[in-house]
């Protein structure tokens, strides 16, 4: 009587993410001071966790005066983050934070 095994069937796109390398970012927010910082900070941690990132490093650079005003605002709360994922996740994360109606910028940069 022959055994009989069980195969996984990884499906193309799970086999290259799998391939991809690991890379490391760092992301910078800007919020509107009216904005809660718990909240802001929250918010970031969920939208990277939602596409697969892994959240490093966290530092509160707190309320600044921008060089410039963006959306009629001349101060802004700053966030850095470092974090880990694939390129993929990476550029999933940057569309959602486009649509962010709250933030003021963001950058993303590889290091």
């Amino acid at each position: 009587m022959a055994k009989k095994t069980t195969e996984t069937k990884t499906s193309k796109k799970e086999v290259t993410q799998s391939m991809s390398s690991v890379n490391k970012y760092e992301l910078v927010v800007i919020y509107p001071t009216t904005e809660n910082e718990v909240g802001a900070e929250k918010q970031i941690n969920e939208k990277c966790k939602k596409h697969a990132l892994k959240v490093v490093e966290t530092d509160k650079w707190g309320t600044k005066t921008m060089a410039y005003e963006i959306k009629k605002q001349t101060r802004g709360y700053y966030l850095k983050l470092v974090i880990e994922g694939t390129p993929s996740s990476v550029k999933l994360l940057e569309k959602d934070l486009q649509m962010d109606d709250k933030m003021l910028r963001f950058l993303i940069v590889r290091i």
